[in-house]
């Protein structure tokens, strides 16, 4: 009985070596191998890492590389920067599937107040509402623009297929006026 495993380095079994060298050699003569009849009288050699120098410097670029994407990220994580000049809204995803939820986020001067609509090509309502569309529906009620850009907020997507308007409205002294669209694809 042997307590060692067959294959410990401190312990060797030449019989066995040279019985398994000699069949090594058998099959490749059988088979007509001659490369593998050359290399059945060595002894095997161990394998060679796969992980090499090469390897390792590609891993450590990409990892460089990746690191430096995330520390010279441009962005907040909002969908419109804050703009205190000219209105703007955006919306995410520009695909959604029908009745699925999108978001919004409008920018602009703090002078408002704004209201959104989906699919509405004019507004009517007073300064503190309600506001009514023509043609679609409201998103928000009016709101202001504080910090020249509001909060990122979910909306229900609409149900039919087709390229929708998502549109800002501001108040003007007569009215509501529009002032800037994001276009919503709906697949």
């Amino acid at each position: 009985m042997a307590l060692l495993p067959p294959d410990s380095p401190r312990r060797r079994d030449r019989g066995r070596e040279d019985a398994a060298r000699k069949q090594r050699a058998r099959l490749a003569r059988d088979v007509g191998d001659e490369h593998g009849q050359a290399w059945a009288h060595e002894r095997p050699r161990p394998k060679r890492s796969k992980f090499t120098v090469i390897v390792g410097a590609i891993f450590i670029a990409f990892v460089i590389l990746g690191g430096l994407a995330v520390v010279l990220q441009d962005g907040d994580s909002q969908l419109i920067r804050p703009n205190c000049t000219t209105p703007g809204v955006a919306t995410g995803p520009a695909k959604i599937n029908p009745g699925t939820n999108f978001a919004w986020q409008a920018a602009g001067p703090e002078q408002g107040p704004y209201v959104l609509a989906l699919d509405a090509a004019a507004v009517t309502g007073p300064v503190g509402g309600p506001v009514t569309p023509d043609n679609g529906r409201m998103l928000s009620a009016p709101v202001t623009l504080t910090g020249c850009r509001s909060a990122q907020t979910l909306a229900a997507g609409p149900d039919n297929r087709g390229t929708h308007e998502v549109a800002l409205f501001r108040r003007s002294g007569t009215g509501w006026a529009r002032v800037a669209v994001s276009l919503l694809e709906v697949s």
